[in-house]
Formats: structure tokens, sequence, C-alpha cells
């Protein structure tokens, strides 16, 4: 089913003259200004996200086991936060900074706090090009902290459906295109469940963004305008705009119920370090009102060795360890150490990173963005050798982790020069889920390390049903 009908779609593009090219390329382009499907760059200044022509076509089923699979691994992941707090072993391999963990202790300082709520992207190598069975699922990272796609998601696939429905969607009888569920949507559902699981009697949302930074996405804005049109009263803020009111949290004059962040816990502590003032957004956090909460803080890539290493198996059931075993790659955090190796034998880490260059990527354990990242196998060894020794100075900063392969599929798009090209490309995905529901974000990229923050771009995704 899916083979027909990417080839159906590559001849469809082959077959288009010049003039329909460029009545495409510019309707294609209005759409991108229309939903802002844009990022930023650091100087504040906009580009546009590079769109493929050919969407992914995923079908029901796939979405259905998709969501199982996730959700099971994002209850897995639940755990590590009761864990942490209660066992140092897993705290060194998760280490915390300084003042991370004094904001940790503070918010947890009477009792582990119920209803912790993360919201988050769950990022895989999963590819849904041509084949009809998705194999070879690995985990790449999990984005548990103003995590990016929550607008570009839909809206991509909205553009291209429209492209798709001028000449191509009839052509596909009797299957049918649809939109997959709507990540902002699943946010607000989060939002309004844990609204009311914590008493809040009222559903005024503030989303929260460091506005030291002027780059990056556009999705904070973009998120309270989405919520207003839903209905719930939303705005976007910096958190220095928090301040008290008696005992309730208000940004200018709104009483505020929830707050989601786009900052992850270190820009926070920044922003006090510089004189400001967090006691409020301190309170929030110990009052259970930030999504996510502070539980978002341990998507620290050697989280995958508490699940990929023999030392802290009987922590997870029988099902769970079933689950790591044949989706989470081996990942050990870098440092001078005797582990278990791929095969569960003891070995000396630092060496054996060393003499399995080609089996291995090296990784910031906490950096986001694709930055840093070095796959083994595309460079000499004396850069993998330099690499190691700049990993191991920056203390428990770095992961070595099983190298997990990316594919690379065809795709058709607009070239400036008024064409379509068809070209290879790197393709990951990433999974948004909450207790019913999952959406997922295509990437793709020329180089192996896919991120849109180093000039990839991104996949629209479409229900394929009969």
């Amino acid at each position: 089913m899916r083979k027909q009908i990417v080839q159906k779609l590559s001849r469809y593009f082959n077959s288009l003259k010049a003039r329909e090219i460029r009545d495409l390329s510019l309707a294609l382009n209005q759409e991108i200004r229309r939903l802002n499907i844009h990022y930023l760059n650091d100087s504040g200044s906009k580009r546009d996200i590079k769109l493929v022509l050919r969407p992914w076509f995923i079908k029901p089923k796939e979405l259905a086991f998709f969501h199982r699979l996730i959700y099971a691994f994002k209850a897995a992941n639940h755990k590590l936060f009761a864990l942490y707090l209660a066992d140092a072993r897993i705290r060194e391999i998760m280490p915390l900074r300084r003042q991370e963990w004094k904001w940790f202790q503070l918010i947890n300082k009477r009792r582990l706090q119920r209803h912790q709520v993360v919201f988050g992207r769950w990022d895989t190598n999963v590819s849904f090009d041509e084949r009809e069975n998705i194999t070879d699922i690995k985990f790449l990272e999990t984005n548990t902290v103003g995590i990016g796609g929550i607008h570009y998601i839909p809206v991509v696939s909205e553009a291209i459906k429209k492209l798709l429905k001028t000449g191509f969607e009839k052509t596909i009888h009797p299957y049918s295109l649809r939109f997959q569920a709507d990540p902002r949507q699943l946010l607000a559902e989060e939002i309004k469940l844990h609204a009311r699981r914590i008493g809040r009697k009222g559903l005024n949302v503030a989303f929260l963004e460091n506005r030291d930074y002027a780059g990056g996405t556009v999705e904070i804005p973009e998120l309270s305008k989405y919520f207003l049109k839903l209905g719930i009263n939303a705005l976007a803020a910096d958190p220095r705009q928090l301040h008290l009111k008696g005992k309730e949290i208000y940004c200018r004059d709104t009483r505020i119920d929830i707050m989601y962040r786009d900052s992850e816990l270190q820009e926070l502590i920044d922003i006090e370090r510089k004189g400001h003032n967090m006691e409020v957004l301190k309170q929030a956090f110990i009052n259970n009102q930030v999504i996510s909460s502070i539980e978002g803080e341990l998507d620290h890539k050697s989280g995958f060795e508490i699940f990929s290493s023999p030392e802290f198996s009987r922590l997870f059931t029988a099902q769970e360890r079933a689950l790591f075993k044949k989706y989470i790659p081996w990942t050990r955090l870098l440092k001078d150490r005797k582990t278990t190796d791929t095969q569960s034998r003891i070995v000396d880490l630092v060496p054996y990173v060393i003499k399995h260059k080609d089996a291995l990527t090296i990784k910031p354990n906490r950096a986001y963005g694709g930055k840093g990242v070095v796959i083994g196998h595309t460079v000499s060894k004396n850069k993998w050798q330099e690499y190691i020794v700049k990993a191991l100075s920056a203390r428990d900063e770095y992961v070595a982790q099983s190298f997990v392969n990316i594919r690379e599929e065809t795709f058709p798009w607009f070239t400036p020069d008024g064409r379509v090209a068809f070209d290879k490309f790197y393709s990951v995905s990433g999974f948004v889920v909450n207790h019913h529901s999952t959406a997922v974000l295509g990437r793709f990229s020329k180089e192996m390390v896919v991120n849109v923050a180093r000039k990839g771009g991104i996949i629209p995704t479409l229900v394929l049903e009969a």
C-alpha cells in the first residue's frame, strides 16, 4: 500500500510542467508564511524551515503500536524520578549540578510530589519510508523540557496536505489522507487534566520562555495564540514577569493556574545568578503548577545506562527489561571506570570506547540541537581519541552509545531555480504522546546528525487509511 502511493507521488511530481511547479512552489511559500513555519537565527532573523514534498504516510495500526511503545517507555522513564531521589548510584549516572540539586531538594522537601507531569518528545531512528513494515527501532534520546515540534508538527502537515489536494490526493482512491493527532491539542488535554488534579478551578496558562535569547523556535507565541482559539486564557511571558499576590501567582494582571516552561532548570539558575528573583517560579514548582515538572530535568542521555545496564535491571519489571533490550541502545556515562559492555562482560570503559570506535557514538549528555555529537566510523582514529580526551576532561558531561543506524530516503523538494529535485536525506522521528494519542515529528538532513537547529528540515506526516 505505502510503496505504491510513494511511487505514485514521485510520478506525479515528475509529471509537473514548469508553470505547475511555479504555481505550487508559490502556494507552498505562501503557506509557510501564513503558518509561521520559521526558525529564528541567533540574531533573531527568520529563516524558512525546509520542507520536503513527500509526507510520511503512516498507517493507523502503526500509530497505535507506537503509542503503546512510547507510552510504555514514558512510564518506565517516570520511574527514574523516585529512583533518582532514593538511589545514590543513579544520581552518579545522571548527575545534576549543585544549584540544580538545590532546586530538587527544595521542591521535594516534604515528600515526593504526586502527579508529576512531563510533556516530552521521544526521539527514535524510525523512518516511515516506502517500506510496508517498520523494523530496527531504536530510541535515540528523550526531550522533556521545552520540546520542539508542538507547533511545527500540525502546520507543516497542513501546508503539504493543501498542496497535495490540488492534484494528487484524489488519485489514491480508495485510500485517503487525514491529519494525525495535533500535539497542541494533546498539550491542552494534559494541562486541563493536571489543573483538575491539583485543584485549580480556573485555567489561565502562562507559556514561559527566557527572552534573553533571540534565536530558536517561534513556538511559544504560536502556542499561546492557539490556546486562545481553544477558549483557554493563555499568554506568553518571561519567567521574570511572574509575581505573587498573597498566595497566588500572577503574570502582569492575570492569575496563573498552570505554567508551561520552555526553559531548562539551568537557564532559570543563570537568570537568578544575574540578580533576578526566581522565588516565584520556585513556588510554582513547589505548588506543582509547572509543566514539565522538575522531573523533566532527568532527560539525560545517560539515563539510557540505567535501562541498558545489568546493574539496575532488578529495578524494573520483566516487561520493561524486554522493552529496554529491544529498543534501547547500550549507553554509558563516559569516565574512567569499569562497567559492562554490550555483551554484559566487565570491561575498562575508556579502552573499550577507544577500541570500538566504529560501533560507537559519543554525545554530550545534556546538550540539544545535535551539538557535539561525534559518530565513530565517520572520523579518524586520532580524532576519535582526541574527542575522548576532551569528553573525559569535561567530567560527567558525555556519554558513549552504540551507533544507531539512521536511514536515508529519497524525497522530492522545490529547488530555488524552480525545479522539483529528488535527493537522499537522513531522517529521524520524534513522538509526542499523552494518555490516548500520539503525534509524529519527522526531520531530515544531509548530515547523519539530524536536527532543525543544524539547518535540517521537517517531514510532513499524514495518516493513510482506507
